[in-house]
């Protein structure tokens, strides 16, 4: 917004969507997977008793594997 009020310079906000897309639908991403995850995680009649443990797998790496705690975290914060 700046660089158009001030320089005439739309260049920015023309590619904004552009830019943005693909980070909004990796949240996207990331918030489906957590609502499918802790809603298996705790309740087999949610997707089965299959999903049910492989969502308490998944979460159980979030606190064994750093590199997933820290892709958890940076998707968490939003500076991913």
């Amino acid at each position: 917004m700046i660089r158009h009020v001030k320089e005439n310079d739309a260049g920015l906000l023309d590619r904004y969507s552009q830019t943005r897309l693909p980070h909004i639908w990796n949240y996207q991403a990331f918030a489906t997977w957590t609502t499918d995850t802790m809603h298996n995680a705790g309740f087999a009649g949610y997707e089965g008793e299959f999903k049910k443990q492989i969502a308490r797998a998944e979460l159980q790496r979030q606190f064994a594997s750093e590199s997933a705690n820290k892709l958890f975290s940076e998707l968490t914060a939003g500076t991913n």
